[in-house]
Formats: C-alpha cells, sequence, structure tokens
C-alpha cells in the first residue's frame, strides 16, 4: 500500500498577527485591571488612614472639652493668612492656623517627666505646630502638624514654681523650656487667673501661642509649640501628623452663625470680615475669658472686627466675657466648631480631605 505523508497545518501570517493583537488586548485589558486594582487600594488605604486620624483628634477633643473648667481660663487666637502670591482680597485665599487654650478636669499624667506627675487640672492647648524655626504657614500643609500641649497644675512640694519671680529670669531658654518641654504648672488655678499683671500675661500667652498679644512683647518671645518628629523629647506634644489647616469657631446666637469668619456674607467682599487684618495690624484677633476689670491692670476681653449684632458694628462689651455671659460671648458661646485639613502621609489624596467636628459646651 502506497501511504502520502502527512503535511502538517501551519498558522498563517494573518491568523499569527490577529493571535498576537487578541494577545495584546488582553494583556492591556489586564494592565489596566491592575492599575485600577492599585489605585483603588492605595485610595483605600490612604482613606483609612485619614479616617484613623480623624478620629484621633475629635476623641481627643470630646475628650477634653467634655470636663471645661469655665471657671478657668480660654485664650483663643484667630489667625487668617494668604499664602505668598495670593491675592489678599480674595476669600477663598485665605487659610487658618487658630490657637487655643483652656483647663480642664481629668486624670492626667505625664509623659516624660522624671519623677512621672499626675493630677486632676490640666492646662490644654490646640495649634499647628513649629519645626524648628520654621513656622506653620510656611510649611508644606501635607506635613503640618497639630499639636496638643498638656500642663497638670500641681502643688507637689518636690517641684520648683517655673514661674516664681524670684528665680525666673525670663529669658529665651527658660520660655522655651517652659511652654515646650515643662509638663507642668506649680500654681493653683484662681492664682494663675489672678497672680499675673497684664503684660506678664500678655508674654506668657504670647510664648503659649506663638502670637503677638501685647504689642510690647519682643519677638524672640513668640514661641508656641515646637515639635520635631525626631526628638523623642517633644513626641509628647504631638498629636496628628498631615493637618493642614486647623480652624476654631464659636457658635453667636445673635447673628445665628458661627464666628469668626472671612467674608460671613460670601459676596467676596472683605469689608464684613471678622478679622481685624485689614482694618489694625497691631490688634490680634482674639479671646481672653474671662475679662479682668480691676485697674490698673485691667484685661482680658474681645478683639473682633465685624458685625457682632444688628446696629452694633465692632461691639461686644468686654465686661460681658464672664461666665455669667458664657454661652452669648462671640467666638465661644454654646459650642464650637473646629474645621481641619487632613493629608494621607503618600500624597494620595492630594488636596487632602476636610472634616469639621462640633463640641457642644452646655448652657
Amino acid at each position: 500500500m502506497n501511504h502520502k505523508p502527512r503535511t502538517k497545518q501551519a498558522f498563517t501570517l494573518i491568523e499569527l498577527m490577529a493571535a498576537i493583537g487578541i494577545l495584546a488586548m488582553v494583556l492591556s485589558f489586564a494592565g489596566v485591571i491592575f492599575k485600577v486594582s492599585i489605585g483603588c487600594q492605595r485610595m483605600a488605604i490612604a482613606n483609612a488612614e485619614i479616617m484613623q486620624k480623624l478620629r484621633a483628634i475629635t476623641d481627643q477633643l470630646n475628650a477634653d472639652f467634655e470636663a471645661l473648667r469655665k471657671d478657668g481660663e480660654i485664650f483663643l487666637v484667630w489667625v487668617a493668612k494668604a499664602p505668598a502670591g495670593a491675592d489678599p482680597r480674595d476669600p477663598s485665599a485665605y487659610e487658618r492656623l487658630d490657637r487655643v487654650m483652656f483647663f480642664v478636669n481629668g486624670d492626667f499624667q505625664s509623659y516624660g517627666s522624671n519623677p512621672m506627675l499626675r493630677g486632676n487640672v490640666a492646662r490644654i492647648s490646640y495649634m499647628l505646630a513649629k519645626k524648628g524655626n520654621v513656622k506653620a504657614q510656611d510649611q508644606d500643609r501635607e506635613r503640618r502638624i497639630l499639636a496638643r500641649t498638656q500642663h497638670i497644675l500641681t502643688a507637689d512640694p518636690g517641684l520648683a514654681d517655673f514661674l516664681d519671680p524670684g528665680t525666673f529670669t525670663g529669658s529665651d531658654q527658660e520660655w522655651y523650656y517652659w511652654n515646650n518641654r515643662l509638663e507642668y504648672d506649680k500654681i493653683p488655678l484662681e492664682a494663675w487667673k489672678d497672680r499675673f499683671s497684664q503684660f506678664e500675661k500678655a508674654d506668657m500667652l504670647s510664648v503659649i501661642s506663638g502670637i503677638r498679644v501685647d504689642p510690647a512683647v519682643p519677638d524672640n518671645h513668640l514661641i508656641g509649640a515646637t515639635v520635631d518628629p525626631a526628638n523623642p523629647s517633644s513626641i509628647h506634644m504631638l498629636l496628628c501628623e498631615g493637618v493642614g489647616q486647623f480652624k476654631v469657631q464659636g457658635w453667636y446666637d445673635a447673628l445665628g452663625r458661627w464666628v469668626p469668619q472671612i467674608d460671613p456674607d460670601g459676596d467676596g467682599n472683605l469689608a464684613d470680615m471678622d478679622f481685624l487684618l485689614l482694618t489694625d495690624p497691631t490688634r490680634v484677633p482674639g479671646l481672653l475669658y474671662p475679662y479682668r476689670g480691676v485697674p490698673p491692670d485691667a484685661y482680658g476681653g474681645l478683639s473682633l472686627g465685624g458685625l457682632f449684632a444688628p446696629g452694633q458694628p465692632h461691639a461686644y462689651p468686654n465686661a460681658l466675657v464672664d461666665q455669667a455671659h458664657f454661652s452669648s460671648i462671640p467666638g465661644l458661646g454654646r459650642a464650637l466648631k473646629f474645621t481641619f485639613t487632613l493629608y494621607d502621609s503618600k500624597g494620595v489624596i492630594e488636596r487632602g480631605m476636610v472634616f469639621t467636628h462640633i463640641v457642644y459646651l452646655g448652657n
């Protein structure tokens, strides 16, 4: 029998090109799906990180303000800055870098003091921190740090009264150490309110906030909270990294809105802004509660521009900044609203996420 040899069928050039094209499409789709999946995973991780930061900040705010001492001192400084190159006449150009200090009850323990300190009353501050000598407004927004300082009030006989006028000279190093390293104030709450003169208190509050409270305060006393993540001695003040803006507002019943605001009616005209930035640069927009009206060292009260009540421009009597009128004080009132912009550490959410949180201060 004669058998013809079998011939093998090969792919034609057209079939080969079609197969390569289909493979390329499959690989392309797979690459797109992989890229989208990785992007979604990175976004989910970034969102989770930001939500963890949000929870840490709001939980701490709730715990602190739930125990607020209304018979103590409350210091608020409202700082609005237009970044370099921005049009200062543009309301949307401003960012807020506010500061707040107050006293609370609780069970407090120091972080790094030796010996360890405990106490039931503490002086608390929140603000965006300096890094070395770099102010918060000069830092990248996504790298800013929200600081929380805690100074326990104590009467421990083994501790020195750091502010004792007999030993405290007021040097730069002493002010820095007191504000950023020391974790206690050896002073009763009533003495904090009444022991110091007007200028002494202005000096202290300028050191605490990093904002000049009185024109006579020297530049080198504008310290504020200074946090270096690489320095263990400052970590006790670090509440959260990646906080681009920190804003504090109080509910004001007379106007039915939060105070202070930039361009409250949203018309683009800054003439009605609640800040004094455009009218009197020597005055600091702020609140020192309560007002102490005892001459010659009367101090405290409210310093804000804008309309506080219909037909009452630039007027809220300092004498009404007291506990009896607590719920009606502009910038304080029945509740505080905190607004902050949070960034993830990898920069996935480039513009960050803006959150508001309200704490109620009671009637």
